[in-house]
């Protein structure tokens, strides 16, 4: 009996193999998958991909691929989810040690673009690939979105007096600036990063810094 064939015999008896539960392979099988969808899509883009494609670049067989995912589209809501956290954590982690709010917003915008800059495939994810698929790539969208708004006001809340502003109020201006970095980003992304990344964030920073001083 070869390796991968044992392996599934002790896949389906539940027992442990070379230390690891049946729980903790699929786990790693699913993470393989979506590493490599990230390079995949990244890279050659989600409408050229194929399991076989994936599964190739992840060292698993299309029987693996089906016990995480039910098709290419679950596996794009996986890898967009994973690259729009690092791009949502860049701006919360850019933000820490800002001592008043200019200072906050020009370090999450900082380490926001060189999120960006630094692997071109999470860009590509997030700000292409993504985009006419279907119906529930679309809700994903609307609720990463939402979530880029939580982070933003994570951010600016402390920094504004609050009992002068109702809370949908700030949240339409969180969203806003939202919208406006994402949309710098995609374009800049698209045009190849022919700007340099300081007059990037420059320019983003004095959008945001234009709102946020009538608040602040």
């Amino acid at each position: 009996m070869n390796c991968w064939s044992s392996s599934i015999g002790l896949e389906a008896t539940g027992r442990t193999y070379r230390g690891a539960g049946p729980q903790q392979r699929r786990e790693e099988r699913r993470t393989r998958l979506v590493d490599a969808a990230v390079e995949v899509f990244g890279t050659s883009g989600y409408r050229s991909a194929t399991v076989e494609k994936i599964c190739t670049a992840a060292g698993l067989t299309k029987r693996y691929f089906y016990e995480s995912f039910d098709g290419r589209e679950a596996l794009l809501l996986a890898a967009y989810a994973g690259v729009t956290d690092r791009l949502r954590e860049s701006i919360v982690r850019g933000s820490d040690g800002g001592v008043d709010l200019d200072a906050k917003i020009r370090g999450a915008l900082t380490v926001f673009f060189e999120t960006v800059a630094a692997d071109p495939r999470i860009s590509r994810i997030a700000f292409q690939e993504v985009l006419g698929v279907g119906p529930e790539v679309d809700d994903a969208y609307r609720r990463v979105t939402r979530s880029f708004v939580d982070a933003v006001l994570v951010v600016i809340e402390p920094e504004v007096d609050c009992s002068t502003l109702p809370d949908f109020h700030l949240r339409t201006l969180a969203t806003g600036l939202v919208g406006a970095v994402l949309m710098i980003a995609q374009q800049w992304v698209l045009s190849g990063n022919l700007q340099p990344i300081d007059t990037v964030i420059a320019g983003a920073h004095t959008i945001c810094m234009a709102v946020l001083r009538e608040v602040a």
